[in-house]
Formats: structure tokens, C-alpha cells, sequence
């Protein structure tokens, strides 16, 4: 990480010099001199040190946290959009972003489109004065968009473009550089990277997030002090344990196409991936998702998470230890059977996502497992 990334302390925190920042467990604070402040749901200095620092890894002017990736993605899209405005998702975004986008906003008279994979794709259902909302590595295909090109073309329109960077990090990626208004992470996945915490954050300009952040304290999905403190000590190796990561993903993913029974590995830094060629230009690293099917695995993933000794069955991700799921039952469960089939998930396919620990191991523990089974 270059020396101007790392958080430099702006203050103080009085009578004491902690090396940790400390948690401010307290709902209200004395008037006047904690005027500030005021009130838990409004603002939290520890809450108010994670933005801080947030924003120097995402080279924003400003960040806000809330209490899930979800509650970021949401409390932003209430913010920026109107009855009778036009919002601009991919198919394969996650299917909780695009249950709300499809359903809840739409009922409210916010006209979605759903484009179908791929930047050329996106590009064409662009239009005036529309927002865009997409991931930069997107979940399940882990498609890598052209955020400059997209920003380009929604910024001539008039409109704005919101991209949700959990899968990239801000280490191996800083849309707002490439020209994203607003970028989301669900910290719960690789910046706390521990399996310990939901939050979320949105970063931006200072009077976008500003707006955004009003929104927050209105409608309370704010991030509590014991999760601001989680995140922060996440972010202190963040650099590190993205460093392994990308060195594992980029290994098992070589690996897995030599073993029997995996077909279809889907992973940014393999030549077979449809956006290899941008990813290599872009990406700093490719991170630690990917997606392969199994042959004849078909009703029997239980039997093969039991099998598993090293890698853990969740619906989560980007953790220090690696986490296998199933999207069909597990992430993607809310998806028809079209749908499921437009993002290339079938009752086959199972999304890794590793950690740090040796990738032989991660490898060898898969290969035990579906001898076991199959």
C-alpha cells in the first residue's frame, strides 16, 4: 500500500494517547460540549474514525457507515432516487441489491432496467438521467466492468453511477478514481475480514455522501460503536491479507482446472474469463472469488460441505479462512430458475472464496471431499 494511503490521525483523543482507537460505548453525550455528537444514532467518534479511514483507502472526500452493506446500498438508492426516475442494474448483480431494485423500489414508482451481463451490455440500457448501479466484480460471474467507460457514458447523460466494490476492495481497485459517484463495500466481507461483523459504508464527494448521511440518521441504519472498532482493526491488515489472498486465488483457481469433476472455473485472472484483458489493466489483484462446477454433485453439496475439513460452508465471504457455497440454496436462493440460469448458476455450481491459509491445502481438502462424495 503506498505511504499516502495510510490513515494518518487528523486529532487527538483526550487525556490519553491510545495506539488503538478507543470504543465510544455511550448512546448520548453531554450538552453542550458534546454537541457534536449529540446522540448515538447520529454520529460515534469510533464510527467517525472508520469513515475517516475508509475514505483515505477509497481516495474519497467522505464516507458514511451503516449497519449492513445492505443498509449502505439502500439508504443511498432512497436518497438519489425520486418516483419516475430510471435505474440501471446488471442481471448478475447480488440478488438481494437486485430484489430491491426490481421489486421494493419499483413499487414506489422508480423504473428499473435489468441489462444483461457485461459492460457492452450495460452500456446500451444506458440513458438520460438515469442512475447506475453496479459491481465491480460481480456476484456470481465475477464479470469485471469498464467503470471508466460506464462512468463516461452515464456522466454524459446527466446521471450517476454507483458502484459496489466488496468483491475488489479498495486495494485492488478505487472506482471513484475510474469515475463512480458513489462506492459501496459490505464491510463484513474482506475489509473487517474476520467473520465477526455486518456493516457497511458508501463513499463519495462530500456533499453527496453528506445528503446520504442525513438520510442515515433519519431512517437509523447506522453502524454501532463495537462494529466501527472490528472494522478498524480489519483495515489494519487489510493490505496483507489481500496480498495472500490474491496469491492464493489467483493458484487455487490454475489448480482447480486439473482436478476431476471441476469444470467451468470462473475467475478474473484466468485467460478464460470473458473480461481477462481489462482485468489485467485494471485489477491490482484478482481477489479471492471464484465459481466452478462439480460433475454429478447434483443434491449432494451437504454431503459435500460435511466432507470438508479446511474450508468452511457459509453464505458469506472474504474471510481469513476459506468459505465454499452453494448460490442455488444459499446467496441466490430468491432467483427463478431463468434468472439462475442468465447468471450460469445450476445445482453444480458452488462460488469459493479463499483465504489465507496454504493453497495446497485448500486444493487438497476440495480434491478429498468430492472423492468422497462422487
Amino acid at each position: 500500500m503506498n505511504e499516502d494511503r495510510f490513515p494518518v490521525r487528523d486529532r487527538v483523543i483526550e487525556p490519553a494517547f491510545p495506539l488503538t482507537f478507543p470504543i465510544f460505548q455511550t448512546a448520548s453525550y453531554s450538552i453542550p460540549e458534546g454537541e457534536r455528537y449529540r446522540y448515538g444514532r447520529e454520529a460515534n467518534p469510533t464510527v467517525e474514525e472508520l469513515e475517516r479511514q475508509i475514505s483515505i483507502y477509497e481516495r474519497t472526500e467522505k464516507t458514511v457507515c451503516f449497519s449492513s452493506g445492505m443498509g449502505a446500498i439502500s439508504t443511498s438508492l432512497f436518497q438519489l432516487l425520486k418516483p419516475g426516475d430510471r435505474i440501471v442494474t446488471t442481471i448478475d448483480t447480488f440478488a438481494r441489491s437486485s430484489r430491491l431494485i426490481s421489486g421494493f423500489l419499483k413499487k414506489w414508482g422508480i423504473i428499473p432496467t435489468i441489462s444483461a451481463p457485461g459492460t457492452e451490455a450495460l452500456l446500451s440500457n444506458i440513458t438520460e438521467n438515469c442512475t447506475v448501479f453496479l459491481e465491480s466484480i460481480s456476484n456470481p460471474l465475477l464479470r469485471v466492468y469498464d467503470i471508466r467507460r460506464i462512468a463516461e457514458r452515464v456522466h454524459s447523460l446527466g446521471g450517476k453511477l454507483i458502484c459496489d466494490s466488496t468483491f475488489s476492495t479498495p486495494e485492488n481497485m478505487n472506482a471513484h478514481d475510474l469515475g463512480a459517484d458513489l462506492v459501496i463495500n459490505s464491510l463484513s466481507k474482506f475489509i473487517a475480514g474476520h467473520n465477526d461483523v455486518i456493516g457497511g459504508s458508501a463513499s463519495g464527494d462530500g456533499e453527496l455522501v453528506q445528503e446520504i448521511d442525513n438520510l442515515r440518521r433519519t431512517v437509523g441504519t447506522n453502524m454501532d460503536p463495537n462494529t466501527a472498532y472490528l472494522s478498524l482493526r480489519g483495515l489494519k491488515t487489510l493490505s496483507l491479507r489481500m496480498k495472500e489472498i490474491n496469491k492464493n486465488g489467483i493458484s487455487v483457481a490454475r489448480n482447480l482446472q486439473t482436478v476431476d469433476k471441476i469444470k467451468n472455473v470462473n475467475y478474473p485472472g484466468l485467460d478464460t474469463h470473458p473480461d481477462y484483458e481489462y482485468s489485467k489493466k485494471v485489477l491490482k489483484g484478482y481477489g479471492g472469488v471464484m465459481t466452478f462446477d462439480i460433475e454429478g454433485i447434483s443434491g449432494k453439496q451437504n454431503e459435500l460441505f460435511k466432507a470438508l475439513s479446511l474450508i468452511q460452508p457459509a453464505n458469506t465471504l472474504g474471510s481469513v479462512n476459506s468459505v465454499i457455497s452453494h448460490p442455488k440454496t444459499m446467496s441466490h436462493r430468491s432467483l427463478s430458475a431463468d434468472e439462475l440460469a442468465m447468471v450460469h448458476v445450476s445445482d453444480n455450481t458452488f462460488r469459493l472464496s479463499v483465504g489465507i491459509e496454504d493453497s495446497e491445502s485448500i486444493i487438497e481438502d476440495l480434491k478429498v471431499a468430492i472423492r468422497s462424495v462422487i
